[in-house]
């Protein structure tokens, strides 16, 4: 019975979630109709949603005569979700409402502390005039190896970091429930739910910027493997993926950063475009290895620009193709959320982890969908 009566404020709650005008109340009858539950069924689903504070019942306008029926909207500002990117050069936070509809943004330059990813929220949280008090969870990113309870085992870019239980700090000084995976890994994952892996179940994620980082979603599941080592090919020792790689970061020749290349790149520059080609031919051995292991179904690659024109695709496919014999491989296809997919995916992952907890229902399905949607994209 516990199963039936939850799967039925599932369905109650998805139907005025999914509905296209986001505050407008929905009638018993159209609820009814909309799920295919019975009308008395409806009503004590909507009850019990009531009393936990995810419905509010309104009183919709009627233009005959007679009591208007009772209609009810999903009470998505009831509950918030927050989503951290922690990096060495600053922090990124994003708050969701429980619909999954971003409502607060904030992007901090300041040296990466374990304070910041508090202050980080309440700054997103006080810019939109938000009530903290309404959190239910947080996903945090940060780049290194974690352990499932939020211990950071070892970070290159945040060795200052190491040893602590991330997850434990942060809670406690937001008094919630936080769930810290590594940031490519969230990246991954974001592109395969919501971003150019959508569609696909199994995603291999190459990103290229300051390092070159590779993360692996199976069955649309992070892998992370007996250690949590899954795509850390850096720390084979002795491993460079580039002749220019200095303890896992790229030096780059013709310009000073990744993101400076690839755009004097498609704008023509011709060392540039060099540059890219013999960095492309360097990785292909690697990254051919991964897809023999892996066989995914699409490769989605960051290179740092807002729209890849193929200044980076074209040659790093055509690097790969010269190291593989048999003809089936993947599409290899640009990132569609760009440098929001580790936040997006630090969000998402506090959504798919605290589900029960947020939502006080079981089994709800974490709002990805809606994540990437209805707001301007972030500077």
């Amino acid at each position: 019975m516990d199963t039936v009566r939850g799967a039925n404020q599932v369905a109650c709650l998805r139907f005025l979630a999914d509905t296209d005008q986001a505050d407008a109340a929905q009638t018993v009858g159209v609820i009814s109709a909309g799920t295919g539950l019975s009308r008395p069924t409806v009503h004590a689903v909507l009850d019990d949603l009531v009393e936990a504070g995810l419905v509010e019942p309104t009183e919709p306008s009627t233009a005959g005569p007679g009591r208007p029926a009772r209609a009810f909207r999903f009470a998505r500002e009831a509950g918030l979700v927050a989503g951290v990117d922690l990096g060495p050069r600053g922090v990124r936070a994003i708050i969701c409402d429980l619909s999954g509809s971003r409502v607060a943004y904030t992007e901090l330059r300041q040296e990466p502390t374990p304070d910041l990813i508090r202050y980080a929220v309440h700054t997103a949280a006080s810019d939109a005039s938000l009530d903290l008090e309404r959190l239910r969870g947080v996903g945090v990113a940060l780049p290194g190896v974690i352990e499932p309870n939020g211990y950071l085992r070892a970070s290159l870019a945040l060795p200052e970091l190491v040893g602590l239980q991330i997850a434990d700090v942060v809670g406690q000084d937001l008094g919630k429930p936080v769930a810290v995976d590594n940031d490519i890994k969230l990246a991954a994952l974001a592109e395969q739910r919501v971003g150019a892996g959508r569609g696909y179940s199994d995603v291999v994620y190459l990103q290229i910027g300051q390092r070159l980082s590779v993360s692996i979603v199976l069955n649309g599941v992070i892998r992370q493997g007996r250690h949590r080592l899954a795509g850390e090919l850096g720390a084979q020792r002795g491993m460079r993926w580039t002749r220019n790689a200095q303890r896992g970061q790229l030096i780059w020749a013709s310009h000073p950063t990744g993101e400076e290349v690839l755009t004097a790149a498609a704008q023509g520059d011709v060392s540039a475009r060099e540059e890219i080609e013999d960095f492309c031919a360097q990785i292909a051995g690697r990254i051919a290895t991964v897809l023999l292991t892996v066989d995914p179904e699409v490769v989605v690659v960051r290179g740092g620009l807002a729209q890849d024109s193929g200044v980076l695709l074209r040659p790093l496919v055509a690097a790969v193709e010269k190291e593989l014999v048999f003809p089936e491989r993947p599409p290899f296809v640009a990132s569609a959320l760009g440098r929001e997919a580790v936040v997006l995916g630090a969000v998402g992952n506090a959504f798919d982890r605290f589900g029960s907890d947020i939502y006080g229902v079981k089994d709800y399905p974490s709002p990805w969908y809606r994540i990437p949607l209805d707001s301007p994209r972030f500077p």
